[in-house]
C-alpha cells in the first residue's frame, strides 16, 4: 500500500508539474522546479492517503484523491507565483531599493513557509501509515 500510494503520488505530481511548467511557465513561489515538485509530490501523497477513497479503482487502489489533491495544490502554488519585476529605466533609485527589500522579505517568508510546509506534509504522511 505504501509503494502504490507513493507511485500514484509520483505519477500525478510529475504530470501536474510538467503541465503547469510547460503550459503556464509557473514554478510556484520559489521559482525553482525542484522545490515546486517536492511540495507538489508531498502534498499529493498526503492528500491522497488522507482523503476518503472515491472514484474508479485501479487493481483495488483508488487514484482519484491523488489526482484531485495534486491538481489543487499545483494550482494554488502556481497562482501564488510572484510577478517578474518591471524593467522600467525611469524608476527612481529609492523605489528600486524599496522593491529589493520587499522581495528579500518575501523570499525569507517563502523560505520559512517552505520548511514548515515540508515538515507538516512529511508528518502527515508518517502519521497516516504508522499511527
Amino acid at each position: 500500500m505504501f509503494m502504490t500510494d507513493f507511485i500514484f503520488a509520483l505519477v500525478f505530481a510529475l504530470m501536474m508539474v510538467a503541465l503547469f511548467t510547460i503550459l503556464f511557465r509557473a514554478r510556484g513561489p520559489w521559482n525553482n522546479l525542484l522545490w515546486f515538485f517536492i511540495i507538489v509530490l508531498l502534498a499529493t501523497w498526503a492528500g491522497g492517503v488522507w482523503l476518503t477513497p472515491v472514484g474508479p479503482a485501479l487493481r483495488g487502489y483508488y487514484w482519484l484523491p491523488f489526482l484531485i489533491t495534486g491538481f489543487l495544490v499545483t494550482l494554488l502554488l502556481a497562482a501564488s507565483t510572484l510577478p517578474l519585476p518591471d524593467d522600467d529605466s525611469s524608476v527612481e533609485l529609492v523605489n528600486q531599493k524599496k522593491r529589493r527589500r520587499q522581495r528579500r522579505a518575501a523570499g525569507l517568508a517563502l523560505g520559512a513557509f517552505f520548511w514548515v510546509l515540508l515538515v507538516v506534509l512529511v508528518a502527515a504522511i508518517i502519521f497516516r501509515y504508522f499511527v
